[in-house]
Parts: C-alpha cells; sequence; structure tokens
C-alpha cells in the first residue's frame, strides 16, 4: 500500500515534470529560433550604376558630374554595396581628372567599381585601373551572385578574345554557386541588332556605328544562353550624352536582361539604383533633374506592336468615313499609320478616320506604335473589303448598330440611308444623361468613336442611337 501510495505521486510529478520540461523546449526552441533569425543578415542588397559620369562634353568640372554628385549625396543609400561607373568616367584621362575622381569618391563613402570608357581608356586610366582593380576587366562574387566588369573598348566596340576566354572560365570554374550575374561594360554593343536601328544612344553606341563592329550577338549573347538556368542582368554606360540622345534603355531577350542609363546632356539624365532581393531584381532611374519625373525603367524601350485594330472590315459602295484605332501603347509618342491605295486619311495618334474613293474593292491598313529615340513597333494590320449587301429599313423604322468596347474607347457602327443629323446619348439605369454627342452623317456605313474616360460610370448603363425618327437602345456593362 505504501509503494502505490508514493508510487502514484511519482508518477504524477514525473508525467507534470515532462510537460514542464517540452513547454519549456518549445518556448527555447522559438527564441533561438527568433535570435537565429535576427542574426541571419537580410540577403538582400542595393547598388548603384553610373554611365557617363563626367557629364557634359562642354563642363567645366574635371571630375565626376556635378548634378550627379548632388543627388547622390542626397538620395545615399547607407546599405547599398558599390557604385559601378558605366565609363567615361573622367572627360579628359589624366592625373588630375582622376584624384579628383578619387576625393569625391571617398567623400561618399561608398564602394567604386570602374568600367573603362573611351574617354578613359589611355596609358594613365589604364593605370589607374591596374591598381585599383588589377586590370580593366575582372570579376568577384558578392553573396553567391557573380559580378563581372568588361572591356568593351579594347577590341573597339566588341568584347575581345582574351575576355571571352575570360568569361568562359569564370562560368566554368568559380567556385561558389551563382544564379544571378551582373555584367558591365561602356559601350552599348547589343545596339548591332538590326531591332535598334532607330536607337539614339550616344553616337559611337548608334546602329549605324556598331552594326559591323560588334560581336554581342554571334559571340557574348550565345555564351549566355547557353545557361538557361541562370539570370544575366547586362549594364552599358553610353547614353545621356548627346543633345538628342536616350537617357535610359531597356530590353530583355530570354534570361538576358539589358539595361543602359546615363548622363550629361539631357533633361531626363539619371542614374541607377539596383535592389536585388532574393527571388527578383527590381530597377530604379533617379533623375538628376528634380522637376523630371523617371518612368519605370521598362517604359525605355521600343513600343510593343499594338495588340489588334478596331473598325469595320467592310465598307459600303457609298463610301463615308471610317473610325479605326488601337488601344493606346504605354510607351508610344506616336503611331504611323499605313493603307492601300483607294484609302486617304491622316493621323498620327492612336486612331484615324480613314475615307475609301468609290473605286476601292479590297485593301489593307496597318498601324506601328513610334517612340521617340528608340523606334516602331512590328505593324499590326487588318484586311478591308467591300460589302456590297444592302441594308434595308422596315416600317417600324427599326435602326440596326453593334457596339465594340476596349479598354480605352466605345466605338459605335451603324448604317445611314441617308445624310442626316445624328445622336449618341448614354444613360445610366436611373435615366440621368451621363453622356452625349451629336454629329452630322452622311448616307453609307457610319462609326463614332468614343474616348472611354468621358463616360463617368461604371456598370450597366444604356446607350441609344438617334438618326432622324429613328431611335435604337442597348444595354452594356461598362468597364
Amino acid at each position: 500500500m505504501l509503494f502505490t501510495i508514493v508510487s502514484y505521486p511519482f508518477r504524477l510529478i514525473k508525467y507534470s515534470f515532462n510537460q514542464e520540461i517540452m513547454r519549456f523546449l518549445a518556448f527555447a526552441i522559438s527564441m533561438c529560433s527568433a535570435i537565429f533569425a535576427q542574426s541571419q543578415p537580410d540577403s538582400s542588397y542595393s547598388f548603384y550604376v553610373a554611365g557617363h559620369a563626367y557629364g557634359a562634353h562642354a563642363g567645366k568640372n574635371i571630375g565626376l558630374h556635378p548634378p550627379f554628385l548632388s543627388k547622390l549625396t542626397e538620395n545615399l543609400d547607407s546599405s547599398a554595396m558599390p557604385l559601378f561607373l558605366t565609363g567615361d568616367i573622367v572627360n579628359q584621362s589624366n592625373t588630375a581628372s582622376w584624384n579628383q575622381v578619387e576625393r569625391e569618391l571617398s567623400e561618399l563613402n561608398l564602394n567604386s567599381y570602374y568600367v573603362m570608357g573611351n574617354h578613359d581608356n589611355n596609358s594613365v586610366g589604364n593605370e589607374v585601373f591596374r591598381k585599383k582593380h588589377g586590370g580593366a576587366y575582372y570579376s568577384f562574387i558578392y553573396k553567391n551572385e557573380l559580378y563581372v566588369v568588361l572591356n568593351s573598348t579594347e577590341s573597339d566596340r566588341s568584347i575581345s578574345s582574351a575576355q571571352l576566354k575570360f568569361v568562359n572560365d569564370i562560368f566554368a570554374n568559380t567556385d561558389a554557386y551563382w544564379e544571378r550575374a551582373f555584367i558591365f561594360f561602356h559601350e552599348v554593343i547589343w545596339n548591332s541588332n538590326e531591332k535598334y536601328k532607330l536607337v539614339r544612344s550616344n553616337s559611337r553606341s548608334r546602329y549605324d556605328q556598331i552594326a559591323t563592329i560588334s560581336n554581342f550577338w554571334n559571340e557574348v549573347y550565345p555564351r549566355l544562353t547557353s545557361y538557361p538556368e541562370k539570370q544575366f542582368y547586362l549594364f552599358a554606360g553610353d547614353v545621356g550624352g548627346n543633345a538628342d540622345a536616350i537617357a535610359a534603355s531597356y530590353d530583355r531577350w530570354e534570361n538576358v536582361t539589358l539595361i543602359s542609363s546615363g548622363m550629361g546632356e539631357v533633361i531626363d539624365e539619371n542614374y541607377l539604383k539596383v535592389v536585388v532581393l532574393p527571388d527578383t531584381v527590381t530597377f530604379d532611374l533617379i533623375a538628376l533633374n528634380n522637376l523630371v519625373e523617371m518612368k519605370p525603367i521598362t517604359w525605355y524601350n521600343i513600343p510593343e506592336k499594338p495588340d489588334s485594330i478596331f473598325g469595320s472590315t467592310t465598307v459600303s459602295p457609298s463610301q463615308t468615313d471610317f473610325t479605326y484605332f488601337v488601344n493606346p501603347v504605354q510607351n508610344a509618342t506616336s503611331y504611323k499609320w499605313n493603307f492601300s491605295e483607294g484609302i486617304s486619311g491622316s493621323s498620327d495618334s492612336s486612331f484615324i478616320i480613314l475615307h475609301f474613293d468609290e473605286h476601292f474593292k479590297s485593301g489593307k491598313i496597318s498601324v506601328t506604335a513610334v517612340r521617340d529615340g528608340f523606334g516602331e513597333s512590328e505593324p499590326e494590320e487588318t484586311q478591308i473589303s467591300v460589302n456590297n449587301s444592302t441594308y434595308v429599313f422596315d416600317n417600324q423604322n427599326d435602326l440596326n448598330f453593334e457596339i465594340q468596347q476596349t479598354q480605352n474607347y466605345l466605338l459605335v457602327k451603324f448604317y445611314s440611308n441617308q445624310p442626316q443629323n445624328a445622336v449618341i446619348t448614354v444613360f445610366d439605369l436611373l435615366g440621368r444623361t451621363i453622356y452625349k454627342t451629336a454629329f452630322y452623317v452622311n448616307s453609307g456605313y457610319y462609326s463614332k468613336l468614343m474616348e472611354s474616360n468621358k463616360i463617368e460610370v461604371k456598370g450597366l448603363v444604356i446607350i441609344e442611337l438617334l438618326i432622324g425618327n429613328k431611335r435604337v437602345t442597348k444595354k452594356l456593362v461598362f468597364n
């Protein structure tokens, strides 16, 4: 009995002790996890990229572009890893200029990496690179990511054979495991592709100056795409230094992202902040001019092809004017319309009114989106033919009309059997007029284009078309 009495409390105590131990262990583990997580360094970081950093050709500075120094000092992120100066660091490559740059950078207390530009490339500049980096091309690993600096002036606006071998060796033999590589050079050597024939980089990097020289597409790019599991980010700095030049560019080919940015002689001169996150990389262009707001990096590109042309694909023998349009392309500054013989009209916007002459039978219209300084998209086109059928109105004065809705426009298409006045009215469900437009039509097919932002309502609406004494309504869910 004594054993039972003693034993029972012992078992109870033991059980309670185990519970307390488990609670304590759980607490200890959670605390250790929290402490461990806090002690781990944040895997994200940032760095800066600045092209054509001496600035204007006629500038009085012998070091870095003063507006750049001012803006960088104002916005300096103390956690940023380094600053990459992507060529044309000095206007005149002499000892005084390089010493001035070193003084200016030391005051920023920011690590810096030099990229050789054509203005930097002489015996003095090469000695500066040798002392600072061991040479004009080099590489390093930072947080398991590969950084490669190349010299596109050694073999004029190309990557020399020695550097191609250097790249091969790095990719094959680097001990650290890396998934992303950041590669820097001066000239925009990818502009040798015909796609970029209208891109206005600085003069040495324009298509007509570089197409027969650069080896980017036949020797550099294939080396990068042969590693499809890795991401490559390429940076060039030969922009912003001519009065008519672009200040940035962006494009992406497979696993290769192409970026340029620069400063000196354009109103939107800038430098770039790159934020490297565990699962992505972001890019922010920082304007040197406080009156300029930079767009997202993807805006600085050749426009995308318009998605489709909206409008009637058949026209009547009586040949009234027809409206055609495309949804605006995000970075287009104008549009170029082309059409077959027998069609006339003029517009540099996303919509156009076309006239078909009496002899027109069939043809096509096309449109390209244009971005000043970058070029134009591939054309979008549609086929047009004559519709020989005749609209007949019955004794009840029925009127047929169609509505096409896109993100930015409403297009109302109808047929008028004689010259007369027409009115389109949009009502909400309470019968209130929220949009109204009156206009004159000739006999034949007609289309009326309305901008969506002028109709200040969402949801179900009623659209009424009135021609003479003929009236018809349709319901539409307005997005």
